[in-house]
């Protein structure tokens, strides 16, 4: 219910019906509690994908992301492009 989501390029209305669709939160708390896999970090990262100039996003954005992977003890990510 804390999370929205908008976008230009795609339709959204699949994933406004089910989160799941593009971002399994969901499933992977059910692999959680299966032990399927160890716990989950508490953060989500998120940014538009759209990016004309990906300096500031590759330079910035992204090193300040990979701090935060490693202070949560990070092992695998999961990424959806949507």
């Amino acid at each position: 219910a804390d999370i929205h989501v908008n976008h230009l390029h795609i339709n959204t209305d699949y994933i406004k019906q089910d989160m799941n669709v593009t971002l399994p939160l969901g499933r992977f708390r059910e692999f959680e509690a299966e032990g399927v896999i160890g716990a989950l970090a508490p953060s989500v990262y998120s940014y538009y994908g759209y990016q004309t100039d990906p300096a500031v996003l590759l330079e910035e954005t992204m090193p300040r992301v990979v701090t935060g992977l490693k202070s949560e003890g990070v092992e695998a990510v999961f990424l959806t492009p949507a």
